[in-house]
């Protein structure tokens, strides 16, 4: 590994925001802000040999403080929507902000991807971020101490890991946002991406985005999914699940211990994206909704302009037969570790 460097990318309340950036031998390149502990790049090779980034993302400091695409953040305390903005845990109820409707997303303002964390220790190979979240913050309870470790690999893997802890019983299901468009070309949109997951079914949402909490094992789009899909086929695709909300915006389950959960596959490049995770499920979305205020290389955002892989417990859990998962208990701990690989695949001749 290369030695890492620290630049400051901005301000925000009147603090600095510290950008690092890690570089292996093979010249992939990890950069993270401490900003919602985002991710800001991840350069990987086509197979030209030629990097560049794959992660959506912004030039400015600036112009991630109020993202809503979310690009890169961390995600936390719970991520995804949690019905009702509201829920029970051991007899109270808790009231959350609306921010989706009538339901709360990825918790809220207030949720860790506007808080600036700090560094509580870097080396060549990456750094761990840590934040403190008060009782009471976004309706939720408990003190709570949080970890996100960001790693770049010798062989060029992009590796996660999250550790919360808790005074009081609380809701945790954090998650990256980081939305991945492996030719490099951010105004473009990813049509040209080949899909596919390791599942055993997919979780069908309501008009308003939240799971209904029952696994469909046997559709063509499962089907489709299972065995690898391009995207611009799924996105024309007369399934009522992808035209209600013209994409991709739903929970896959996963098999427990998978090697593999996955891959994204860019055939221009040769670019191979292979993802896994301890997650029990990965909610995919393909940026459907277009904010024409997010600007990327001075264009406004297209729609499908990249694919979030989201690894995490179903969202709205706390609503269903799977509560526990996402029920962090005073005392213990929450980890989880996830891997994004981006591998160059050449063409045979």
């Amino acid at each position: 590994m290369k030695s890492y460097q620290v630049a400051v990318f901005g301000k925000w309340q009147n603090q600095e925001v510290l950008a690092y950036r890690f570089e292996n031998e093979q010249g992939y390149q990890l950069r993270v802000m401490t900003y919602g502990a985002t991710i800001l790049e991840y350069v990987t090779p086509d197979q030209e040999g030629h990097f560049t980034n794959v992660v959506l993302g912004f030039d400015r400091f600036e112009d991630y403080v109020g993202n809503s695409p979310k690009y890169g953040a961390s995600i936390g305390p719970v991520a995804g929507r949690i019905a009702g903005a509201s829920f029970e845990l051991n007899g109270q109820t808790y009231n959350l902000e609306k921010n989706n409707e009538h339901n709360c997303n990825h918790s809220g303002s207030t949720g860790w991807d506007s808080a600036l964390f700090q560094v509580e220790s870097v080396t060549d190979h990456g750094l761990t971020l840590y934040t403190e979240r008060a009782d009471g913050t976004g309706g939720f309870p408990g003190n709570l101490k949080v970890w996100v470790t960001y790693g770049l690999s010798e062989e060029g893997a992009l590796e996660i890991a999250y550790r919360v802890e808790t005074d009081q019983d609380t809701l945790v299901n954090p998650t990256n946002h980081s939305y991945f468009n492996l030719s490099g070309n951010f105004t473009q949109p990813i049509d040209d991406h080949v899909f596919q997951i390791n599942h055993q079914g997919l979780y069908p949402i309501r008009s308003d985005g939240v799971p209904l909490q029952t696994i469909e094992k046997d559709s063509p789009l499962v089907n489709y999914l299972s065995q690898a899909m391009r995207l611009a086929d799924l996105f024309q695709d007369s399934d009522p699940q992808i035209r209600l909300v013209e994409g991709l915006d739903h929970p896959f389950a996963l098999a427990p211990n998978q090697e593999q959960a996955g891959f994204l596959y860019h055939q221009p490049s040769g670019r191979f994206l292979a993802f896994q995770s301890e997650a029990p499920t990965l909610v995919v979305y393909s940026a459907n909704f277009v904010d024409e205020s997010v600007h990327l290389d001075g264009k406004p955002m297209v729609q499908h302009n990249g694919l979030a892989l989201e690894f995490q417990t179903v969202p709205d859990a706390i609503h269903s037969e799977e509560a526990e998962k996402v029920i962090l208990r005073a005392g213990q701990i929450f980890t989880s570790k996830t891997r994004y690989h981006a591998l160059v695949k050449t063409q045979k001749s």
